[in-house]
This record gives structure tokens, C-alpha cells and sequence, in this order.
């Protein structure tokens, strides 16, 4: 497998697991364990997968990403038999969908080197310049940044997430109101914070 490659299937790992933690958030407590354990797996494998000359545990890696896509279509089958809106909620299919898509695309790359490795056609590939690797991976990281950005926006995190600039200085706890001794007056008014809609 080449470089660019192996690259590629590493960044579509990363952004897997940032989706499928960001996802967490939301989720019923027996879907966010796994979620976030499937996550921090799939993150930590991409970034391992960008040291290595060979991708480590290639046929664990296939099972993996293939798993949550069979749990997808279990579950969203499950919500609309059982009328499940909760459950329904927290399957939405951007995250769920472009997570989809990174998965499809590392099963089918590792499917695909695997049996030609199984047939002796898999041709040992050449170093690629440095050139040509360094914009194979300004594309995949654009690529992936491109599709994970929506998928996090769409997560609920990402819903309720206070957008950039409008923390000012104003959002700052107010600690001169005074009590009286001896009562709660004035206690609930101790930490006067302004709005902070979205949360």
C-alpha cells in the first residue's frame, strides 16, 4: 500500500472518531459508552496508522469500520418499529452519514488491499517525492476537514456550541453583592452571569 494511501485511510480515521465522540453528546447512556469508546479507538488508530509503514491491525481496523454501519441500520430499523423518537434523535444522518462515508472508504481500501495481497498482485509501491506526498496530504486533510466540520455542526454539540466572537468581557461573575449575615439573602444573586443563550 502506498504512502498516499495509508495517509488517506489515517485521515478518515481521525475524522471518524472525532464524529463518532462528538456524538456522544445526546446520545442514550447505552449508545454513548460505546460511541465513545468506538471513537477514542478509531482516533487513536488514525494517528497510530501516520507512524507506521504498514496500517497496524488491518483486518481488526475492516471489522471496525464496518461494525457501527450494521449498527446504523439495526438501530435506525429499531426507532421507527418501536417508535422510538429519543433513540430516532440521536441517529441523525449527517453525523451518522459522513462518519458513513469515512468508513466505507477505509473497509473498502484495506477489502481491497487485503485480497490482493491474498492474490500476489499487490505491487510493492515506490516512495512517492516528497512533492507529490506533501499534496496528497494537504488534499486529504482538506478533505476530511471539508466533511467533519458539517458532520460536528450537525451533532448536538455542535448545535448548542457558543459560536466564536461572542464571548466578550461582559461574561464575567459579579461578586459584590452582599448578604445579609446569618441568611440566604442575596446568595442566589452571588454569581450574577449575563445570558449565555444555547446552553
Amino acid at each position: 500500500m502506498s504512502a498516499i494511501t495509508r495517509t488517506w485511510i489515517a485521515f478518515a480515521a481521525v475524522g471518524t472518531g472525532l464524529i463518532h465522540v462528538a456524538l456522544v453528546i445526546g446520545s442514550p447512556l447505552a449508545l454513548g459508552i460505546p460511541l465513545a469508546i468506538l471513537g477514542v479507538v478509531e482516533f487513536g488508530w488514525g494517528i497510530l496508522a501516520f507512524t507506521r509503514d504498514t496500517l497496524p491491525f488491518a483486518r481488526i481496523a475492516m471489522v471496525v469500520a464496518v461494525a457501527p454501519l450494521v449498527t446504523w441500520g439495526l438501530l435506525l430499523t429499531a426507532a421507527s418499529v418501536f417508535q422510538n423518537p429519543a433513540l430516532g434523535a440521536s441517529l441523525d444522518v449527517v453525523p451518522w452519514g459522513i462518519a458513513a462515508l469515512f468508513q466505507l472508504f477505509v473497509a473498502g481500501t484495506l477489502a481491497l488491499h487485503s485480497r490482493r495481497t491474498r492474490e500476489g498482485t499487490n505491487a510493492t509501491a515506490s516512495a512517492p517525492s516528497a512533492g507529490r506526498y506533501l499534496i496528497a496530504l494537504t488534499v486529504g486533510a482538506l478533505a476530511v476537514a471539508a466533511l467533519t466540520t458539517p458532520a460536528l455542526a450537525a451533532t448536538e454539540a455542535g448545535i448548542y456550541a457558543q459560536p466564536h466572537g461572542e464571548h466578550d468581557g461582559s461574561f464575567t461573575p459579579q461578586r459584590d453583592v452582599p448578604t445579609d449575615e446569618g441568611t440566604d439573602e442575596g446568595v442566589d444573586d452571588m454569581f450574577n452571569l449575563p445570558n449565555h443563550e444555547g446552553h
